[in-house]
């Protein structure tokens, strides 16, 4: 997922501040093929109410001001940082940490698609932190996090996503589109010498939140979730662990509001085997309800199949699209890897448990026709940060099965 996708013609005020047009939005719209949501500039909706998050000075100053005052041995240093639209990654913070050392971001602001239309993207998913010049980056997906140091040196932050930078966070798009998004992020860093919560809680202590953002951290501190056992983040898409979790009954319980996650499972078997993929899933509430083959709403639930070469076919519950429809992902970048297979549409049988089962070897010849000889990966995808509502389900049984008989299960 990225900006690129979306990235509009852009004006200036006289100020130097991009602009965007309704004519820039609707021409830009129509190469897209999304007409339809942006047609109806005086309409929102198909998009859930905004729930703000404090940003700009407000947040800025409550950090600053808070900080100043706090005397606290757990807080080794802070930063008040911000992430503009014009900057480059990366930003040194100024702030050095040793290997396994916490510090906790907490992030405020909005990544614009089009203000016109209140799209825009929460600042966890746009958030990125490292230490200086190593990997791994850290990618959150939340607007709260806690990062542990994996080499002793400068922290340095950014804004990123899947298709905008390789492993070493260099910029895989010209820095011009890259300049051009319309972006503001407001963050603090918060470096500990022990453990986050208890410096979380400390700062609870002495009344401090920073607009509601330090006590959600905390929160989830103490929630703990971890991902399924054997599963992983996609690249700098972080925070599956708050939208999928194993429940005690063996399933995956998926739940996701204005985010981002792709979790991922290795499983390396050969086209030739004839390998089928099948599951069972609960659908209890869908992420849109429009059909989700246009940009602006492209917001789903589903399961998928990555390939050896590298594209992928993930499997949806559609809200609005007919049983059988296949097409590409509708966003720049991810359209020349990932197709969409609609195996289920419409209210009817949400709530209720499903059972499916697809010929992945045939699906592959007839919807991608790659060069691919064998599956590399399962997918877990849940989808939801444009409309920004909720969507939710659980996945059970999930296994592959060859021709010889044999059956994996995940």
């Amino acid at each position: 997922m990225c900006l690129y996708c979306l990235e509009l013609s852009y004006a200036t005020n006289g100020s130097g501040r991009g602009v965007v047009s309704r004519r820039d939005i609707l021409r830009r719209a129509a190469a897209l093929g999304v007409i339809m949501p942006f047609a109806a500039m005086g309409s929102k909706a198909a998009f859930a109410a905004s729930s703000d998050r404090p940003a700009g000075a407000g947040f800025k100053k409550d950090a600053e001001d808070l900080l100043a005052r706090a005397d606290m041995p757990e807080l080794a240093g802070y930063r008040v940082f911000e992430i503009n639209g014009s900057d480059l990654p990366w930003i040194d913070l100024g702030l050095e940490a040793a290997k396994g050392q916490q510090v906790t971001f907490l992030v405020a602001g909005r990544w614009w698609l089009s203000r016109p239309h209140d799209l825009w993207f929460a600042p966890g998913l746009a958030f990125h932190a490292r230490m200086r010049g190593q990997r791994p980056i850290y990618s959150p997906g939340t607007d709260t996090s806690t990062m542990t140091a994996s080499h002793d040196g400068l922290i340095e932050v950014a804004r990123l996503a899947t298709l905008y930078a390789d492993e070493d966070g260099r910029l895989r798009i010209p820095e011009d589109v890259y300049r051009r998004d319309d972006v503001n992020i407001t963050g603090v860093a918060l470096l500990w010498r022990g453990a986050a919560a208890r410096g979380l809680e400390s700062l609870a202590a002495l009344g401090g939140n920073i607009g509601d953002l330090a006590g959600a951290e905390l929160a989830r501190l103490r929630r703990n979730r971890k991902l399924p056992e054997g599963w992983s983040n996609l690249f700098l898409l972080g925070g599956g662990e708050e939208s999928f979790i194993r429940d005690a009954n063996g399933e995956i319980v998926c739940e996701s509001a204005g985010s981002a996650s792709i979790i991922e499972r290795p499983l390396t078997i050969s086209l030739a085997s004839r390998p089928k993929l099948g599951w069972r899933w609960k659908i209890d509430q869908l992420p849109s309800n429009v059909a989700e083959d246009q940009a602006p709403v492209h917001d789903y639930l589903s399961i998928g199949v990555k390939f050896a070469d590298g594209r992928d076919l993930t499997y949806i519950w559609s809200s609005a699209l007919p049983t059988g429809k296949v097409f590409r992902c509708p966003l720049a970048g991810w359209d020349a890897v990932e197709t969409h297979m609609v195996v289920d549409s419409g209210a009817k049988g949400l709530g209720s448990w499903r059972e499916l089962e697809r010929d992945v070897a045939a699906d592959y010849a007839t919807h991608i026709g790659g060069s691919a000889k064998a599956v590399s990966h399962i997918w877990l995808l849940a989808i939801t940060p444009f409309q920004r509502r909720r969507g939710a389900c659980r996945y059970a049984d999930v296994r592959v099965a060859t021709a010889d008989g044999a059956t994996r299960k995940l």
